[in-house]
C-alpha cells in the first residue's frame, strides 16, 4: 500500500512539473495556457470551448463532456489538463444543448429540446475549425455519455479527419429494456400524433427528463446494442476505438465489460477507480490516456 501511494504521488509530481515546463518552455506560442473559444456556428448560435494550445505537429483533440455537464465538470477537467500537459493541443466544447453560449449544466428537470443530430455538428463545427488551424488529424476523448458522442459523430462524419477515438466510462444503457421500449413506444406515437410536446422520460441518469419525443428518441436509440453495433462497424472501418473504465464503476458490469473487450480495438480496466476517476485515481487515468496516444501515435498493423 505505501508503495501504491508513493507511486501515485510521483505520478502527481510528474504530472505538475510536465504542466510546467510546457507553460513556461514553449517558444512563440500559448501551450498549456487556458482560454475560452466563442464562436459563432452556422446557425448563428454562439458556441463557447476550453482552448488549450499544444504542440501543432502532433493531433489535436477534442474532450467530450457527460451527459448534460459541461466543460468545467471535474473529471473533464482533469482530463483537459491531463492530456494539454502532455503538449497536445486540446479544445473541449460545451454541447450547446439548444442554449446559446451555454456556461452551465442542465437539470434534467429543464425542457430539452435538443437532439443528437444537434450536437454532432456541433462537434463537427469544432473538428472543422480545428482543421482549418493547420490540424489534419484529430482524436476524440469522451467521458461516459461523451463516448456515445464520440462513437456517433464519427459514424455521422466518416470523412472527419478522426484518427482515433477514446471512450471513457462508455455505460451500458441505465434503464430496463422493458423500460426503454415502453418509453420508446410512447414517444413514437406522440410523433406519429405530432404530438412535440414535453414530456418525463427515463434516460441515463435522469429519472426525469423533459423533453420532446424527437428528442428523447436521438438519444434513447443509443442503446446497448447500438453502441456494440457501432463498435463492430468502426472496427471495420478501422477506426480504433479505445476504452478506458474503472472497476468500481456501478454504471457498468462483468457482461458489458466481456461485451466491450470483444468489440473495442483495446479496453483497460483501472482497478479502484469508479466512474469519475475521483481522487488518486485521476493520475492512473492520466498515465493510461498516455501511454494510449502513445500507441496511437505509433504505426500499428490493426486487425
Amino acid at each position: 500500500m505505501d508503495m501504491q501511494r508513493t507511486s501515485r504521488s510521483a505520478r502527481a509530481l510528474r504530472t505538475a512539473l510536465a504542466a510546467f515546463a510546457i507553460f513556461f518552455m514553449c517558444d512563440a506560442c500559448t501551450a498549456g495556457y487556458a482560454d475560452t473559444l466563442r464562436l459563432r456556428s452556422p446557425d448563428g448560435k454562439f458556441l463557447n470551448a476550453d482552448y488549450l494550445r499544444g504542440d501543432a505537429k502532433r493531433p489535436a483533440i477534442v474532450v467530450l463532456h457527460g451527459f448534460l455537464q459541461t466543460y468545467d465538470f471535474l473529471t473533464t477537467q482533469s482530463i483537459i489538463h491531463s492530456l494539454s500537459s502532455l503538449g497536445y493541443t486540446i479544445v473541449g466544447p460545451n454541447l450547446s444543448l439548444g442554449v446559446p453560449d451555454r456556461q452551465q449544466s442542465l437539470q434534467c428537470q429543464a425542457p430539452h429540446n435538443h437532439r443528437l443530430d444537434d450536437d454532432l455538428r456541433e462537434i463537427d463545427f469544432w473538428v472543422e475549425w480545428l482543421h482549418r488551424q493547420g490540424y489534419s488529424r484529430v482524436i476524440l476523448v469522451g467521458h461516459s455519455w461523451g463516448s456515445q458522442h464520440g462513437l456517433a459523430y464519427v459514424e455521422a462524419y466518416p470523412k472527419a479527419p478522426v484518427s482515433a477515438v477514446i471512450a471513457v466510462s462508455l455505460v451500458r444503457a441505465e434503464q430496463k429494456a422493458t423500460v426503454r421500449a415502453r418509453q420508446i413506444a410512447d414517444a413514437e406515437a406522440r410523433l406519429a400524433r405530432h404530438d412535440r410536446s414535453l414530456q418525463p422520460y427515463a434516460l441515463s441518469f435522469c429519472k426525469t427528463f423533459m423533453a420532446n419525443p424527437q428528442s428523447y428518441l436521438s438519444y434513447a436509440r443509443w442503446d446497448d446494442n447500438h453502441v456494440m453495433d457501432s463498435l463492430t462497424r468502426l472496427q471495420e472501418r478501422r477506426v480504433p476505438v479505445y476504452v478506458v473504465i474503472g472497476s468500481k464503476d456501478n454504471r457498468i458490469d462483468d457482461e458489458w465489460v466481456k461485451e466491450l473487450r470483444r468489440r473495442a480495438y483495446q479496453v483497460s480496466v483501472i482497478e479502484g477507480a469508479n466512474h469519475f476517476f475521483s481522487s488518486v485515481y485521476e493520475f492512473d487515468l492520466s498515465d493510461r490516456l498516455e501511454t494510449i496516444l502513445h500507441r496511437i501515435s505509433m504505426p500499428v498493423d490493426r486487425k
